[in-house]
């Protein structure tokens, strides 16, 4: 695996997010609340770069070099359980961000961010980043709150883990990334029942069941290496009937 440490700056083949990149990153999450004035400085910033399969944004115990923005495709964010296992969190869309806190702190990475398919990235080195938040000291603010907003999700996901049954689980963990953004119900989402099995903390049987269950009522499909939610609706009355 090749750890992606951005593109020089001062590199003829520099390539800059276009308009409708930079218009995809700001309609949606946490950049879509930010000023534009925010959008357009930080988007201003780093370079565009094309992962693939296996490519790592940043490695686990290694210090991030980069800010990375999510502009399409897939990263999976591997980390570990208390027991040693490799748990998976996969994303998708054009407004997830890496790295914020650690390059900040110069911390060291606790997991790890691996492109699951060809992927476009804007990478901005870290020394780019922190001279973008000195600039005007309040940008410090938006970017801690996206931190919190993340640790939020986490402790849902956790909450989640520890309270329902497998098919029920499935089903929420399924409804969540919806919620969030990692999935985009208008395309199959491409991430094997053995890695949402793994992102769970679940085992591969409880997420053929809950599959097999959410099939019979015509809620997704499967096809190998892949699922589609087809009915968003149909997921959220899934669960309602599964809390009376």
């Amino acid at each position: 695996m090749n750890e992606t440490q951005g593109t020089d700056a001062t590199s003829a083949c520099v390539r800059k997010l276009t308009p409708k990149q930079k218009k995809m990153m700001c309609r949606s999450g946490w950049l879509s609340s930010c000023p534009k004035t925010f959008q357009d400085a930080l988007l201003n910033l780093g370079a565009v770069n094309l992962l693939q399969p296996g490519d790592v944004l940043y490695y686990r115990g290694k210090v991030p070099t980069h800010v990375h923005g999510l502009i399409g495709g897939q990263i999976d964010m591997c980390l570990l359980s208390q027991h040693n296992e490799e748990l998976v969190y996969p994303a998708t869309g054009s407004d997830k961000w890496y790295s914020f806190a650690d390059v900040i702190a110069q911390e060291k990475a606790v997991g790890e961010a691996v492109a699951h398919r060809p992927t476009l990235m804007l990478s901005i080195p870290g020394s780019e980043f922190m001279a973008f938040l000195d600039a005007e000291p309040d940008r410090y603010h938006r970017i801690i709150s996206h931190d919190n907003a993340l640790r939020r999700h986490l402790q849902e996901v956790v909450t989640d883990l520890v309270t329902f049954d497998g098919v029920e689980l499935v089903a929420r963990r399924l409804l969540w990334m919806l919620n969030s953004g990692r999935i985009d119900p208008r395309y199959p989402f491409i991430l094997s029942q053995h890695d949402l099995a793994s992102s769970m903390g679940v085992s591969v049987p409880t997420v053929q069941r809950a599959f097999r269950q959410l099939k019979s009522e015509d809620i997704v499909t499967t096809e190998y290496g892949k699922f589609f939610v087809k009915d968003c609706e149909g997921l959220k009355a899934f669960l309602d009937n599964t809390l009376d």
